[in-house]
Order: structure tokens, then C-alpha cells, then sequence
């Protein structure tokens, strides 16, 4: 099964300081050896305000392929991601869920199974203040990263953080 070779995680989340010309987006990475079709039950989810439960309308359902070795964005609004990177989303997911948050919210990526495969932040918790606020900035995976983290508490050390409270570069 591709699934079995395949590692896909989440690389970089952003809340640009401009968001609402930019557009917001989240980047996934295969870091496998093979492709791996997205729309076989993989999706993705985020948890708002400090909420213990994911918020519902951010559960989406994701589709098209990822390439080994390649990335996949998901992005608030293709128009803008476009005008703003000149580049192309692979799924736009709309305003309001898993690609539109305002940097203090926790995100996950679900396989097939139904299971985390990667998380940011710590479900339950609000960001604002904490090693997962990327508000007016970005969340960007370190470089020796290879695959996904499902234990929050240990995944502080893999992201490199900018915000507008002073994280990292400040805003972004």
C-alpha cells in the first residue's frame, strides 16, 4: 500500500500580517517514496479558542495527490494565494476552517484510518502566548523534520515560529 511508505506531515501554517489580500494556507510534505492519494480518507481538522473538541466545520475531507517527495498546499482562497505567491493551490478549502486561521489555533492532519498522523499545537489550548501563536506570521517546520509529530507536548522543538508578539522574525 502507498499509504505504508508514504510519510505525509504538515511543513509550514500561515497567518500572513496581509491575510486578507494574501490568503491563508497550510503545506503538507511526502516525504515517502511514493505518491499518495489524499482523497483515500486522509483530511484535516483544527481546534479553535482554546476548544477541547475540533471544531466541526473544519473537518474537510481532502483530495487530489501528493507526489513523493512533493508538497500539497491547501490554501483559504485560491484567487489570493495566486495573486499574492503566483502560484496555485492544490485544494482550496474556503474561508472559516482548517487554512483560515488567525495563528492561535491547533491544527491536525488525519490519515486514512482515521488517526492523527501530525499535529500542531496542543488540542484544548489556546495559542495566544505559547510556543504554538503564529498570529501575523508563519509556523515553519525545521529542517531535520522528517515526518510527523502526534505527541504535542514533544513537538515544540520541531516548528520555528514568527509572530507578531515577537516570535521568531515578528511579522510576516
Amino acid at each position: 500500500s502507498s499509504f505504508l511508505l508514504a510519510d505525509v506531515f504538515m511543513t509550514e501554517l500561515t497567518d500572513p500580517q496581509n491575510s486578507s489580500d494574501a490568503g491563508r494556507y497550510v503545506e503538507l510534505y511526502n516525504s515517502g517514496d511514493s505518491d499518495v492519494d489524499l482523497s483515500a480518507g486522509w483530511a484535516v481538522q483544527r481546534w479553535t479558542n482554546g476548544n477541547a473538541d475540533p471544531t466541526a466545520s473544519s473537518l474537510v475531507d481532502l483530495t487530489g495527490t501528493i507526489s513523493a517527495g512533493g508538497f500539497y498546499i491547501i490554501c483559504n482562497d485560491a484567487d489570493k494565494y495566486n495573486t499574492t505567491y503566483s502560484l496555485t493551490c492544490d485544494q482550496d478549502i474556503g474561508t472559516g476552517g482548517f487554512a483560515d486561521s488567525n495563528g492561535d489555533d491547533n491544527m491536525a492532519l488525519v490519515g486514512p484510518d482515521g488517526s492523527i498522523v501530525d499535529v500542531f499545537g496542543v488540542p484544548g489550548e489556546d495559542g495566544s502566548g505559547t510556543w504554538h501563536e503564529f498570529e501575523d506570521g508563519r509556523a515553519e517546520r525545521a529542517e531535520f523534520v522528517i515526518s510527523g509529530c502526534v505527541t504535542p507536548d514533544l513537538c515544540e522543538l520541531e516548528w520555528i515560529i514568527d509572530n507578531d508578539s515577537g516570535g521568531g522574525d515578528g511579522n510576516q
